[in-house]
């Protein structure tokens, strides 16, 4: 019907555009080629002035922390930990701001953001932690590695401790009649829900949580200066409010975000704060994301989502970000990545 020109593959179309166009080698398509995002930026740069001065960047850790790459808006180990390291890879930015506002989460993506953290400093970029509301478990774990930590009168911050998970149905079954299960060994099938626990596995986990308690409280004891057993004493999953934290010596000053960037500049000896200038550095979103942001902007947007609860859902589940996240012990109970026991540095401060 002459709607389309030729039927090609997505390689076919690439060798088209290298004939047809400018051969660049050190371009991956193999041709002179610039794609959307890159475009978009071009286009922002030319609109804006461009501002040379040396940045003090913020990175913002507000959520629980769960692993792997996790959407804007939440922490995840591996995404996180990449904006730090992007902001330790810009040469324009000279000292960094942690933002934390998190209950804790997975010890492991936790001290993926805190290596990150020492590589900054390593790196001669100053770290100053900020905490808001919440700076609790892991929240205080990314965070105690700081060149200093700042915060709020009323932060919940502490409860450096590690629990366990491993969810079990047997005594329910139980009541129900039903028994099933044989294994050769105690260790097989040791985390069936529906058998009851074996007590030499339980040892085993006992043994992984202590691990992690103990590496907790070193790692807070070498990066404060103090001795193991002055940081178990207030240690044990307690839980301390900012200016408890600061007589404790967990934090060092009381302060908002502004005190933190004032801090960060004057440690990278930036002068006046007319001499630098402060940046968000934050995973974009998506193309999608962005679209359905500007429509919930426009006036038919805003009217549309008001009224239909299907869109309503479709922005929920497109955007994370501003859907209400599930509860995390459950999330982390259903997904294990392959791993038979998860230890988890969480502070239930709300309940």
């Amino acid at each position: 019907m002459k709607l389309v020109d030729g039927l090609k593959t997505r390689e076919e179309i690439v060798k088209l555009m290298t004939e047809r166009g400018v051969a660049d080698e050190d371009n991956d398509a193999g041709f002179r080629s610039v794609n959307l995002d890159a475009y978009l930026v071009q286009l922002d740069s030319r609109r804006l002035p461009v501002d040379r001065r040396p940045q003090v960047a913020v990175v913002v850790a507000e959520g629980e922390i769960t692993g792997g790459e996790q959407p804007a808006g939440q922490v995840g180990g591996e995404s996180t930990a990449a904006l730090l390291r992007q902001a330790r890879d810009e040469e324009e930015i000279k000292a960094v701001v942690l933002r934390v506002d998190s209950p804790g989460g997975e010890v492991f993506a936790s001290e993926q953001i805190r290596r990150e953290v020492e590589l900054l400093k390593a790196a001669g970029k100053p770290v100053v932690v900020s905490m808001g509301d919440l700076a609790a478990s892991g929240g205080y774990w990314i965070s105690m590695n700081a060149d200093r930590i700042y915060a709020d009168p009323s932060t919940i911050t502490g409860s450096i401790g590690i629990f366990g998970l491993i969810p079990n149905f047997a005594r329910t079954l139980d009541k129900i009649g039903v028994h099933d299960g044989v294994g050769t060994t105690r260790f097989a099938g040791a985390f069936d829900v529906t058998r009851p626990l074996d007590p030499e596995v339980g040892r085993v986990v006992q043994a992984v949580i202590n691990k992690g308690y103990a590496d907790f409280t070193g790692k807070v004891a070498a990066a404060r200066g103090k001795p193991v057993e002055e940081i178990d004493a207030v240690a044990r999953g307690r839980v301390w409010s900012g200016a408890q934290a600061k007589e404790r010596g967990l934090v060092d000053e009381l302060g908002d975000l502004r005190d933190a960037i004032a801090d960060a500049a004057e440690r990278a000896k930036l002068g006046d704060k007319d001499k630098f200038r402060v940046s968000y550095v934050e995973k974009p979103a998506t193309p999608f994301a962005q679209f359905m942001s500007g429509f919930a902007g426009s006036r038919i947007g805003a009217a549309l989502l008001q009224e239909s609860g299907l869109a309503r859902a479709v922005l929920a589940r497109t955007m994370p970000e501003t859907e209400a996240q599930l509860r995390f012990v459950e999330n982390a109970v259903k997904d294990r990545n392959g791993a038979p026991v998860k230890s988890l540095a969480y502070c239930f401060c709300g309940l």
